[in-house]
């Protein structure tokens, strides 16, 4: 399931094409035919990311300029596709199509596929945990969610409700860097440890927005570790613990590890996370 940094980089790469403009909407699958019908000639207003969620807010020209909201989550299978005017037929289960006047957004296989109100807007926002690619939410939020509850912070971490926009693979990394073994009570952890990990969720989503994938062996994160160390050494390896080929940890030398948290599997350092 793609991870907050892949939403936010959508909401980033739309944006310039899209905002603004008047779009001629529809549902080659046929599954969204009410809500394309709804969508065709609206203006989009603007696109909100926010953990694995995504808002297009749009003002119609029916109903004397009703504001109106589309609500999307991926899911595991859900996709976007660009392409320039004049588009390609559609590939696949296209379940919706907006058309600018220069660019075309086919959306395929997503778990959710709405219009929604405003009021369910804030009902699903309100259900969500702090982002930390949002840049009013703060450490705090995430603290107070944490203190609450003695189950594993590891498996906390993959609750959209405690932190939204971190999934299986940040989850393992976030960990390692922050030498937090993943089976620790919550609760236990200590203001400066979860402050560190807002710090660090902060970094390495901040890092796979802007290169478009996960990539936590070359983030610098003051205070944390030097941009590399511990890296993986081979090409192609971006990411320090998670899913680790090689069976030792490069930083200690130790064993890699995993184990069952939160329906997941979380790779982490036993000698390194204690």
């Amino acid at each position: 399931m793609p991870e907050g940094h892949t939403i936010h980089r959508a909401a980033q790469d739309q944006r310039p094409s899209l905002v603004g403009e008047v779009v001629r909407a529809s549902s080659p699958q046929g599954r969204f035919e009410a809500g394309a019908k709804a969508l065709d000639q609206a203006r989009l207003d603007g696109i909100d990311a926010r953990g694995k969620h995504l808002f297009y807010r749009f003002t119609t020209r029916r109903g004397r300029g009703r504001p109106i909201v589309l609500h999307v989550h991926l899911g595991l299978a859900g996709r976007f596709r660009s392409f320039k005017v004049p588009p390609p037929p559609p590939r696949g289960a296209v379940r919706l199509r907006l058309v600018t006047s220069s660019r075309v957004l086919d959306l395929s296989g997503p778990l959710v596929c709405e219009l929604v109100s405003d009021e369910a807007r804030e009902a699903v926002l309100d259900r969500l945990g702090p982002d930390p690619l949002v840049p009013n939410q703060r450490a705090s939020a995430l603290a107070a969610r944490l203190g609450r509850t003695k189950i594993a912070i590891g498996a906390m971490l993959l609750d959209q409700s405690v932190i939204a926009g971190v999934g299986n693979v940040y989850r393992a990394e976030i960990l390692y860097l922050a030498r937090i073994d993943p089976r620790r009570p919550s609760s236990s952890l200590l203001p400066d440890e979860v402050r560190q990990l807002w710090v660090i969720a902060r970094a390495l989503l901040r890092a796979g927005v802007e290169v478009g994938r996960i990539v936590t062996v070359d983030v610098a994160i003051p205070g944390i570790e030097r941009p590399g160390a511990g890296a993986p050494a081979g090409r192609g390896r971006h990411r320090r613990v998670y899913a680790y080929k090689q069976p030792h940890c490069r930083r200690c030398g130790g064993l890699i590890d995993h184990v069952k948290l939160g329906g997941r599997p979380c790779y982490f350092c036993p000698r390194c996370q204690t």
